[in-house]
């Protein structure tokens, strides 16, 4: 008998969020961000679920992109950090995959590589973040090369990415898509180059990036984008509900403790509930005594430490709860990213990290 706790992944959320995106940006081609396993929603299945409303999905890694394209998804893929061997090129080539280009380095050896079909790139500018991309002066040899070159084809992407766009005013935004500007005009070539630039957050708070294609990727998986509340938040709709259930109850007397490393001493009679979840299924292992659960609607509070299968909860001002009582640990009615806040990290981390052991159950 297995036990219960799953992932519950709403695909029409995903495609209802991603009609947002489209609303906000009309104009652009918006490509649908599904990298690290379609952020723990399962990549083949949100894929094939989105394959027929979007223009192109975007992916880190070439495996992810051969992976898609074995499974029969058949919309333009970019592999948004480019490759650095030439046998990943040749793949790419011969399977009509998009590849980003952030060095001169993978320039060349694209440039070097005997292909059997031309290749689409997006060559990737450094406007501040020092993470990839090219500087001006790179850049400008780049453009020279690609215009010259056989193996590449000619209608491609200038992008870059931003840095501050999850924190709505942050003046570093504003600066950044400055610098773009500046280093497309720079290079004799504004007015003729197709480009992007908008992620998730920018699109809905800096909307004024949104160019010929964006990147919206979180936000089709409905977590609030920005460190402050945004109207945004009531209108994206939460993609995955991860729940497990109690598996045991029992009270505890005042001084004695629960879990590993006597974390946690009660300083009363307390009732506490053991759900079947743990780091081993992608519960944060760092998140604190105090993170909210819901059970039977209501908040309940780790105590003591998260461990690999288990965790323990306080439900003292709970009634009837009973063993094989639902456990929402983030979803629809408690956010991924107040979880996150417990556990020092992002909400991000917390839908991509979640383990291949928890079974994804599709709805739509």
């Amino acid at each position: 008998m297995p036990r219960h706790t799953n992932a519950i992944i709403e695909l029409d959320n995903i495609r209802h969020n991603y009609e947002l995106c489209v609303s906000l940006a009309p104009e652009s081609n918006n490509m649908a961000i599904i990298k690290a396993d379609a952020y723990g929603h399962g990549l083949i299945d949100v894929a094939r679920y989105l394959s027929s409303h979007v223009p192109a999905f975007g992916i880190a890694i070439i495996d992810e992109a051969v992976q898609l394209r074995q499974e029969g998804i058949t919309n333009d893929l970019l592999v948004l950090q480019g490759c650095n061997r030439k046998e990943d090129i040749l793949q790419a080539s011969l399977q009509n995959i998009w590849l980003t280009i952030h060095s001169l380095e993978q320039l060349y050896l694209v440039l070097k590589t005997s292909l059997p079909n031309k290749i689409k790139i997006w060559l990737k500018l450094d406007t501040g973040m020092h993470r990839l991309g090219l500087n001006q002066q790179q850049f400008n040899q780049a453009l020279s090369l690609v215009k010259d070159s056989t193996n590449i084809d000619k209608n491609f992407v200038i992008s870059s990415h931003f840095s501050c766009a999850a924190e709505l005013h942050h003046s570093e935004t504003r600066r950044q898509f400055k610098q773009f500007k500046l280093m497309i005009e720079e290079s004799g070539f504004e007015g003729e180059l197709i480009r992007s630039h908008s992620n998730s957050s920018a699109i809905v708070g800096f909307p004024e990036a949104n160019m010929e294609w964006n990147r919206p990727g979180i936000m089709l998986f409905g977590l609030p984008l920005f460190d402050q509340p945004h109207d945004s938040d009531l209108r994206l709709r939460p993609a995955m509900t991860f729940e497990s259930e109690v598996t045991a109850i029992r009270d505890v007397e005042a001084g004695e403790y629960a879990g590993y490393g006597q974390n946690w001493v009660a300083d009363k009679k307390t009732k506490i509930a053991t759900v079947a979840v743990g780091y081993a299924d992608g519960y944060p292992r760092h998140a604190k005594s105090g993170t909210p659960v819901l059970i039977r609607n209501q908040r309940a509070y780790l105590i003591g430490t998260v461990s690999m299968d288990l965790i323990t909860v306080d439900i003292t001002g709970i009634d009837n709860v009973k063993i094989g009582e639902r456990v929402e640990l983030w979803g629809n009615e408690l956010s991924a990213n107040e979880i996150a806040k417990f556990a020092g990290t992002i909400g991000y981390d917390l839908l991509s990290g979640l383990s291949p052991r928890v079974p994804r159950i599709y709805r739509n």
